[in-house]
This record gives structure tokens, C-alpha cells and sequence, in this order.
């Protein structure tokens, strides 16, 4: 048995399956700066905590850090500074889940979150 499609069709279906917008991951990647930090001290057999420090160069108060940050406040901090940089145009919690253009836009941001706390 043969399926066939339209074009539409065809379209729709390479679009769902696209993984990531590298547009946005690019701007990400190119302005996130990684800084390690000590908090406390080493005084007797204390060990101070090492905290990672993220900054967005160029894009100040969208930074945020490993030890109080959660993925979704970080995914929000993101889509914040996305939408305010005019780098993109919508909100991506607005449009519906399965808006093709919203599930990119979310993949690609939570695959930059792993990205960058993985290393």
C-alpha cells in the first residue's frame, strides 16, 4: 500500500520534525558568558560553594546562576529576553502546544539550558 501526500502535507510533517531553530540557539550561544564563583570561605575545614555564574553579553539582567535558578525560571528568563531583544516576535506560551513555530522555539531554548549546564 502507498501513501501519498501533498505538498502541504509534506511541509507540515518536515516542519514538526525539524529539532531546533539554530537562528536563536546562534544569538544564545554567541552572548552567554560562564563564570565560577566561591561563596563563604575556606576557614577551618569549611569548603566554600562553588556556584556557575551565566551572563547574556550585551543583555544585562537576564543572567542567572546554577545553585538558585530551576530550568523553567531560567526557560522563562530566556523567552523574556528573546521577546524584550526583539529576536523574537510572540510570546511562545501564548501561541498553542502544538504550533509548530512554538514547539521550535521551546526545544531549541531547553536544548541550550542543557547545553550549558551539562559542560
Amino acid at each position: 500500500m502507498k501513501i501519498v501526500l501533498n505538498e502541504e502535507e509534506k511541509n507540515q510533517i518536515s516542519s514538526q520534525h525539524e529539532e531546533i531553530d539554530s537562528r536563536i540557539f546562534n544569538f544564545l550561544m554567541r552572548r552567554i558568558k560562564k563564570e565560577k564563583r566561591k561563596l563563604g570561605s575556606d576557614w577551618d575545614d569549611f569548603k566554600p560553594i562553588e556556584v556557575t555564574e551565566y551572563t547574556f553579553e550585551g543583555l544585562p539582567g537576564f543572567g542567572f546562576n546554577s545553585f538558585y535558578s530551576s530550568k523553567k525560571n531560567i526557560e522563562n528568563n530566556i523567552f523574556r529576553m528573546l521577546v524584550e531583544g526583539d529576536v523574537i516576535d510572540f510570546w511562545p506560551y501564548d501561541l498553542d502546544e502544538r504550533d509548530p513555530k512554538r514547539m521550535k522555539i521551546v526545544k531549541t531554548v531547553r536544548k541550550f539550558i542543557n547545553f550549558i549546564l551539562t559542560d
